[in-house]
């Protein structure tokens, strides 16, 4: 079980590492953007699609690793009053409510994503950019997020923090 919960943690930093990236590419849209403006007098045309793209993805992939860290936060209003036996019981219920959400947006995600290539479907944009492409974000990153919920609920069912 530790294995598993190991792989899965790899892959949520994996996640962060291509959030990082998203990071660095709408920094370097945004210098190029400012470059052109300001010595060519001209512009991408496509920095403010690409940057929400971009953005977008960077939260997405990022989720998993925020999850891990424990950078997201918790209401613990009831659970400060819990024993530590309690606390570990309604960390589980609440990742099974997690899973259950997450699969539920993850199912619908994958069939957007599917819909938009199936349709052939471009942004309204210069670039007329095929959406399917910046959409394959929503479901890597709720993919990342499930696995790391899950491994969540094995570290608190095998009582490993």
């Amino acid at each position: 079980m530790r294995a598993i919960i190991r792989i899965i943690e790899g892959l949520s930093t994996g996640g962060a590492f291509l959030s990082a990236a998203g990071m660095l590419f709408i920094v370097g849209l945004v210098v190029i953007e400012i470059f052109l403006r300001a010595v060519l007098n001209t512009s991408t045309l496509v920095s403010s699609e690409y940057g929400g793209y971009a953005l977008v993805f960077l939260i997405l992939t990022g989720l998993a690793y925020t999850m891990k860290e424990d950078g997201l936060i918790r209401i613990n209003l009831l659970t400060s009053h819990f024993s530590e036996n309690g606390k570990r019981v309604a960390d589980i219920i609440s990742g099974i409510l997690g899973v259950a959400i997450t699969a539920f947006a993850l199912y619908f995600a994958v069939q957007m994503v599917y819909e938009t290539w199936d349709l052939e479907m471009t942004a309204d944009t210069i670039a007329e950019t095929p959406l399917w492409i910046p959409q394959l974000a929503i479901p890597i990153g709720l993919t990342l997020l499930l696995l790391q919920i899950i491994a969540f609920i094995a570290r608190r069912a095998i009582n490993d923090k």
